[in-house]
């Protein structure tokens, strides 16, 4: 059990729903942090010995993650952490794209002057990060995450945590692993910092499209690179059998 997964168990307590909210939080942050990837299984079993916790409330976090399409069922293996095809992918993102956009006009709006002042620190931030893919990755999950808080509608901030996560899944397709791309992502964060700092929704809005839309793009590059390299590579040879 981790650090993070031990804080959760102490602060869930004993009751059968605080112990399935255990659960939940668990295998999604695993799923997140990409220690669980599309087309592992995951038993209610096999979580239930993790956490230490009976299989009802194992069984009901997990259900919650089917429910959200961060699991789904395989026919022959059972729960399995989704798979996410390139239709998918483009609806995902187009949630994403009204979502965002939404939320970074309500922040324009509703934004205090602290948290545009963070905004603009996180912006300011992000140049000084080197070439390092896993740290603009967390840098770029916090930025968003800001601008959710700061629209002020909990609603946004849930929905979009549970897109994210299920886009998240695929990690290690980051398109920031193309040098021009986050040298882009840069500069579209900072045309939204500013549109929310000079509290301009319709700019605030126009400028989280535009960026969605340009990751959209790049998503699916990185997904298509990906599927040529697959294809490209030898296949497995078979083993040679030992003499008897």
């Amino acid at each position: 059990m981790t650090e993070a997964t031990s804080t959760l168990r102490k602060k869930a307590g004993h009751s059968s729903a605080s112990l399935g909210q255990l659960a939940y939080h668990a295998v999604r942050n695993a799923i997140e942090a990409g220690n669980l990837t599309p087309g592992d299984r995951v038993s209610e079993y096999k979580v239930a010995e993790w956490l230490s916790i009976s299989r009802t409330p194992a069984r009901e976090g997990l259900l919650r993650l089917e429910q959200e399409g961060l699991l789904t069922s395989h026919p022959r293996r059972g729960l399995v952490v989704a798979s996410v095809d390139n239709d998918a992918v483009r609806e995902l993102y187009a949630a994403r794209e009204f979502l965002e956009g939404a939320a970074a006009g309500l922040a324009a709006r509703n934004a205090s002057r602290p948290e545009i002042d963070e905004l603009n620190r996180l912006v300011e931030a992000e140049a000084e990060i080197p070439d390092d893919i896993e740290a603009l990755y967390e840098h770029n999950k916090v930025f968003h995450q800001h601008i959710h808080r700061a629209s002020h509608n909990r609603y946004f901030v849930k929905f979009l945590l549970t897109l994210n996560d299920i886009i998240s899944a695929e990690r290690k397709l980051s398109t920031l692993t193309d040098k021009k791309r986050r040298q882009a992502v840069l500069r579209e964060h900072r045309q939204i910092a500013e549109a929310i700092g000079a509290r301009d929704d319709k700019a605030a809005t126009a400028a989280a499209i535009a960026h969605i839309r340009a990751a959209l793009e790049a998503r699916v590059k990185v997904r298509k690179e990906s599927s040529l390299a697959k294809r490209a590579l030898p296949p497995d040879l078979p083993r040679r059998r030992k003499r008897t």
